[in-house]
């Protein structure tokens, strides 16, 4: 099964929060609602709040809230922020201009490179609304949230947030 990061499982976790509820929502919060590590929720949402994805409201009871419409911002764009948080260039998956970030096409097998294309093209056409908003988050079967019971509580909290709408 594909996997992705603890930082983009973290990040969805947090968005769906935020989605999820009027007003703002500490990363604080977030953290603690979810069993997560209250650093690695505070890193991602500066992440996202300095890409506009989430918006900060200073004060005593600031926190964050949604700064975009979760519409025009694709599963793509989303890890791909997440990868630029601490990753040399050289690690990065893509190249500014969306070009996978492969080597030369001519060692690389086609089966690999068309996979490779495929997974883009998909991940570049699900949008953070399919994966976030209550009343549009993609079905999850629930045979397969029921095989995640006992593993990382992150990808139990993500898959129990989209099971649930």
């Amino acid at each position: 099964m594909l996997s992705f990061s603890r930082k983009t499982e973290y990040a969805l976790i947090a968005l769906a929060h935020l989605a999820g509820r009027v007003g703002v929502a500490s990363a604080r919060e977030i953290a603690e609602t979810y069993r997560l590590s209250v650093s690695l929720v505070m890193k991602i949402l500066k992440r996202l709040q300095h890409k506009g994805i989430v918006k900060s409201v200073r004060g005593a009871s600031g926190g964050y809230q949604l700064g975009l419409d979760l519409h025009a911002v694709s599963l793509y764009d989303l890890i791909e922020t997440l990868k630029q948080m601490e990753a040399p260039e050289s690690a990065r998956l893509f190249r500014e201009e969306g070009e996978p970030n492969l080597p030369d096409p001519e060692g690389s097998p086609p089966p690999l490179l068309a996979v490779h294309s495929k997974l883009m093209r998909f991940l570049k056409d699900v949008k953070l609304s399919d994966l976030v908003l209550p009343g549009r988050r993609i079905d999850v079967p629930v045979e397969m949230v029921g095989r995640r019971i006992g593993t990382n509580k992150a990808k139990l909290g993500v898959a129990s947030l989209v099971a649930t709408s």
